[in-house]
């Protein structure tokens, strides 16, 4: 895309933009920092400041009225990511326990023996590394720690893909996302049913155990928890993982690096949420009017906060477009900031590592096939479908 293409304005859900979106967000974050969408109405932030402080600022910025530009869906159970304090500060203050440095450190032998069995299985001559090892290893640890059956991960994988694929402009997806969501919740809910007489030591069996003693929970708030973990616990984390091996093996120089030093593939890992951020942007709803860079924003407004433009801006990292994957980073919008800031940031970071460690171990000069990227058809979630690699 082209700057003459970008100042023909800023869609999210815009098939072009998904190959090459940094010209667009180049010129959002220069040209119009408050952006306004002549068709859809919405306005976009693209700034880091600006962005940063949206997150912070969740009485005027609220998220209650759903977090994406399809707006809150009526018949999706109630989840903390579309809550605002203080039913939000409740929920999250009874489920962050599950999230502890020391819950997700207990994982970690699990998850590497994970990454490395299924990278163990790889046909030198030719693999997939999204559905060989990014689309395997979020679904296994996620089912492994949620208590769901083996069996049954082809099941949630695919109602997950139907849901991220859904657009405010094409009414079939919107259908068809309804659709998924009400056999995942069915699905769900009948998990949860199945821990109520004897809790089982796995996550759902948590959040059961917790909403039952406690009472902070109903059973449409426990049913939209465990539904969160699931959806937000696979789909990022395999965008996340897909654009690791993704730009590793576009930057080999870097790549290069990480084999060397064992001790930077978390720094890698950090760049990648910054460089190629899995969730490209999210949204809220204006509570007043706001007024920024000389546009005023009414009250009841739409506004997205572009995370992937606001990682590259200059104004917080320099030479932001370049890979670095020694780069200090202090801090990024990849998972959010504030309130809203993922709770399983810790587990998708153990598990990109995993992943990455795993890869490079066997394969530290993989070669990705010679063909276009094919991205995932989604405004709000991006990472390659597939990626053709072999052993050099």
């Amino acid at each position: 895309m082209t700057t003459t293409d970008a100042a023909r304005g800023y869609d999210p859900y815009a098939a072009d933009l998904r190959a090459d979106p940094q010209p667009v967000y180049s010129w959002l974050r220069e040209d119009a920092p408050v952006y306004q969408n002549p068709d859809k109405g919405f306005f976009a932030l693209s700034r880091f400041a600006d962005v940063l402080e949206v997150l912070h600022d969740w009485s005027t910025f609220s998220s209650a009225q759903g977090i994406t530009l399809e707006g809150l869906p009526p018949d999706i159970q109630p989840e903390m990511i579309t809550m605002d304090p203080p039913r939000h500060s409740d929920l999250r203050s009874i489920v962050k326990r599950a999230f502890t440095p020391r819950a997700v450190a207990a994982l970690e032998p699990r998850v590497h023996a994970i990454a490395r069995a299924l990278v163990a299985d790889l046909d030198p001559d030719g693999f997939d590394l999204v559905a060989d090892v990014a689309g395997q290893v979020p679904s296994a640890v996620i089912a492994e720690v949620l208590g769901v059956p083996v069996s049954d991960r082809p099941l949630f994988r695919g109602w997950i893909e139907v849901l991220i694929r859904r657009k405010p402009d094409e009414p079939e997806t919107i259908t068809a996302a309804r659709a998924a969501s009400a056999e995942l919740s069915e699905y769900l809910a009948a998990q949860i049913a199945a821990r109520r007489p004897e809790t089982t030591d796995d996550l759902i069996g948590f959040a059961v155990q917790v909403a039952d003693e406690s009472g902070a929970m109903d059973d449409e708030e426990l049913l939209g928890f465990v539904r969160l973990l699931l959806v937000a616990g696979n789909e990022t984390t395999i965008n996340l993982i897909g654009n690791a091996f993704l730009e590793l093996g576009r930057h080999p120089d870097e790549r290069a690096r990480v084999v060397a030093d064992a001790t930077l593939v978390g720094p890698a890992i950090e760049e990648v949420l910054r460089y190629s951020s899995p969730v490209p942007q999210l949204c809220r709803v204006t509570t007043a009017d706001v007024a920024r860079h000389g546009v005023t924003i009414p009250a009841g407004s739409q506004v997205v906060m572009v995370f992937a433009a606001a990682n590259r801006d200059p104004r917080e990292f320099t030479d932001p477009d370049r890979f670095d994957v020694g780069r200090r980073i202090d801090r990024h919008l990849a998972f959010g900031h504030g309130i809203h800031h993922c709770l399983g940031a810790a587990l998708a970071r153990l598990q990109a590592r995993a992943a990455v460690e795993a890869v490079i171990d066997r394969f530290p000069d993989y070669v990705l096939a010679d063909e276009p990227v094919e991205w995932l058809p989604s405004g709000h979630a991006r990472g390659p479908v597939r990626l053709a690699a072999r052993a050099r």
